[in-house]
């Protein structure tokens, strides 16, 4: 649960690092785009406005210059009025060009090529009136200045008219681009949102999963300084117990046979002598059986001698004669092929759970199974007795309510060989404690114990 957890924050903090970098490049992008447009935008409208402001300049120095030719009585001039004409009628289609290359509607680009039909047809009657002599020009001055004015007007007329479409084009160039970065910063008014909120769930979560742990290993740091002292503990009463074990039966059985040996004289008949040897050796025999029932304690010598199979069978019968329980096994004939490391972890499991069984459950009945498979190994240990309140302890060691050193060394057995115990338990709804080891590796010929197998194993047998 927690790798799961610690996966999910990862790909959280990812996504958030993702739009944070995807929400920055497009604040980049939108700016840039935005800029060049509006830059684009004000340089083509200023071009235009440059333009027509300087076809408008075109059209009154051509007129001052047609006026002034018109005025001056030397027909020598009339070369340098020509080429000035001429100059202003190319700089004025220069300035024709600008503004064909500028941003342009439909009706701009139709005013503007009306205006520029009446420009090129300004410029004809300059043409004209550079070959008049000077009699000719007295005579049809006035009037030809008079036309003049009036066509300047329409000129004029025309381009504020272009003038006027240019501006509304440019506003409404201006309002698109405003709205779409309007609509931009929107999108990213969301984004940012989204992002904050992101953050804002992440850092939860950071913070919940942080206190979680506190918690758990403030409660595990406390639940070890337990079962140190109960392990403290639990070695000085098998010290207590192994040292009365030794002194009340032992060592008074070897007291008393030592008695019995310095009773026996030369001067006893053969009977008695013969009564006493015969004591002495049944003091021996009870002596022997004590230190068995110790050795078997701290560990069987069959487990080691004749594999699990038989182990788990003097455990159940002595388990079964002592409290009184009927117990149930079922055992796979296979699991004596198990390597030493994982025996003693099932034999000491089933012997922590029949001890329990027997002492706290209550239980009129257990069932032991034990399975052997291309899965691993696979035991349950189930009871019928009071139960206790616990929680599913698939997970935590510490679920269990007063959990000693018993819980917690089947299941750090458990774990060092890569599997996994579940302990589940009720009040009045007895108690399961499941188990399972990966399946082992038996290609070390020095890790496989190897013994003669029954056929089959049940109670019977057992």
């Amino acid at each position: 649960m927690l790798k799961r957890t610690s996966i999910l924050l990862a790909f959280a903090f990812t996504g958030l690092l993702a739009i944070i970098g995807a929400a920055a490049l497009a604040i980049w992008h939108g700016a840039a785009a935005t800029q060049r447009e509006v830059t684009a935008l004000h340089e083509s409208h200023l071009q235009a406005g440059n333009a027509l402001a300087a076809i408008r300049a075109n059209v009154f120095l051509a007129g001052i210059i047609t006026r002034d030719y018109l005025l001056d009585p030397d027909p020598s001039h009339a070369e340098g009025y020509a080429a000035q004409l001429n100059a202003i009628r190319n700089s004025t289609g220069q300035n024709f060009l600008a503004l064909s290359s500028a941003r342009q509607s439909g009706d701009e680009r139709k005013a503007l090529t009306q205006l520029h039909a009446e420009v090129d047809s300004y410029w004809d009657p300059g043409k004209i009136v550079l070959d008049w002599t000077p009699q000719q020009k007295a005579i049809h001055r006035a009037d030809f200045l008079r036309n003049r004015v009036l066509h300047r007007e329409e000129i004029l007329g025309l381009a504020a008219h272009v003038e006027q479409l240019m501006t509304a084009n440019f506003t409404a160039e201006r309002s698109r681009i405003t709205g779409a970065n309007e609509r931009f910063q929107s999108s990213l008014a969301w984004t940012t949102g989204f992002a904050l909120l992101l953050a804002f769930a992440i850092a939860a979560a950071t913070i919940a999963r942080m206190s979680r742990l506190e918690r758990q290993s403030a409660n595990a740091a406390a639940e070890l300084r337990r079962l140190s002292g109960q392990i403290r503990m639990a070695q000085e009463d098998e010290r207590r117990y192994l040292s009365r074990e030794l002194h009340d039966q032992a060592g008074q059985m070897l007291t008393g046979l030592r008695m019995e040996l310095a009773s026996i004289s030369p001067g006893d008949d053969a009977e008695e002598v013969a009564r006493r040897i015969e004591h002495a050796r049944g003091i021996v025999d009870q002596t022997l059986r004590v230190i068995r029932n110790i050795a078997m304690l701290l560990r069987p010598s069959m487990l080691d001698d004749l594999g699990l199979i038989a182990a788990i069978g003097w455990l159940v019968r002595d388990v079964a004669r002592t409290s009184r329980i009927e117990i149930h096994p079922e055992i796979d004939p296979h699991v004596d092929s198990l390597p030493d490391a994982e025996c003693t972890c099932v034999y000491r499991i089933v012997q922590e759970a029949l001890t329990n069984a027997a002492r706290h459950s209550g239980a009129q009945r257990i069932d032991v199974s034990l399975r052997l498979n291309s899965d691993g190994v696979r035991g349950l240990i189930a009871d019928d007795g009071r139960g206790f309140p616990a929680h599913d302890s698939s997970d935590n060691l510490f679920h269990f309510s007063g959990a000693g050193l018993g819980l917690a060394g089947m299941r750090e057995r458990v774990r060092e060989l890569g599997g996994s115990l579940r302990i589940t338990s009720a009040p009045g709804q007895g108690t399961r404690i499941e188990f399972r080891l990966p399946p082992p590796d038996l290609t070390d010929p020095s890790a496989a114990v190897t013994h003669e197998l029954p056929v089959a194993v049940d109670a019977g047998d057992l």
